[in-house]
């Protein structure tokens, strides 16, 4: 499934931070400053695992780990946290994707971001 980035905060990206927060277009104006909006093309329900794939433009990561609150929060409101990081043994964020390559995209309006599950 593909989403289109509409809109970036002015506090979203943060090269020292190694994480982008993403929301639909219904967050609001505080969540908006620190946050990348994605619209789907689509109304699908997601269901991300482990050795799924995640595009960002051309560049393509393989998700690590996906927190327990990641889907029903992807699916209900766009949002969900991309982590590029190695995951923690513990404290891993309940909402995040961790993804490699651990190397931040660059991100602007029209980025697509697609979500790719390899199935069962």
């Amino acid at each position: 499934m593909k989403a289109v980035v509409t809109e970036i905060g002015v506090r979203a990206l943060d090269e020292k931070e190694p994480i982008i927060i993403l929301f639909g277009e219904n967050a609001t104006d505080s969540l908006k400053e620190y946050s990348v909006i994605q619209k789907f093309e689509e109304s699908q329900s997601l269901e991300m695992k482990t050795g799924d794939l995640l595009k960002i433009d051309e560049q393509e990561y393989t998700i690590q780990y996906v927190g327990p609150f990641a889907n029903k929060n992807l699916n209900s409101i766009a949002h969900v946290t991309l982590v590029f990081s190695e995951v923690p043994k513990e404290d891993a964020i309940v909402n995040g994707l961790y993804l490699a390559p651990s190397k931040l995209p660059t991100i602007n309006v029209g980025t697509i971001i697609e979500y790719r599950t390899l199935g069962v």
